[in-house]
């Protein structure tokens, strides 16, 4: 087996930037693929950690519906690497989703001032993956319910 490189800043920052534009596109084969299927995930709007698995399926479920949008704007992408196969990074984002709840109720919730913080490890193929997640806003912030036809 080849040696694998270490991890660096710019492929960290490259994979987040990834990572949103996987998510926005709800491109749902590659989203599960971002994470490591046993990684934590704290959302902002949850008061307990899930596994990566579960949330998978439930932002498929919520967010990659036709009806449904992801988009979000990234500030300055911090990286500290803690090894030369683990990596953290943390970066503010202006965040806006519009989701669809199973019982056909849509929700608006724009988010300007999400944080996150994404730790990375490089799998045995070399590949970058989430091993843990948590998002957080630095104000409450309130969904907004959409009406019907809009």
């Amino acid at each position: 087996m080849p040696a694998i490189d270490s991890i660096s800043a710019e492929q960290v920052q490259t994979h987040v930037h990834n990572f949103w534009r996987v998510f926005s596109t709800k491109s749902k084969n590659e989203f599960s693929e971002q994470y490591v299927p046993s990684a934590t995930i704290f959302t902002a709007n949850t008061p307990r950690s899930e596994s990566a698995r579960l949330m998978v399926v439930r932002r498929a479920r919520e967010l990659f519906g036709p009806t449904s949008s992801v988009t979000a704007k990234l500030g300055t992408i911090t990286v500290q690497i803690l090894g030369p196969a683990l990596a953290i990074a943390s970066y503010p984002l202006h965040y806006c989703v519009t989701r669809t709840l199973p019982n056909g109720r849509r929700y608006r919730l724009d988010v300007p001032f999400l944080r996150a913080t994404q730790i990375f490890v490089r799998d045995k193929d070399g590949v970058l993956r989430i091993i843990h997640e948590h998002m957080s806003s630095a104000e409450a912030v309130e969904p907004q319910e959409l009406p019907e036809n809009g």
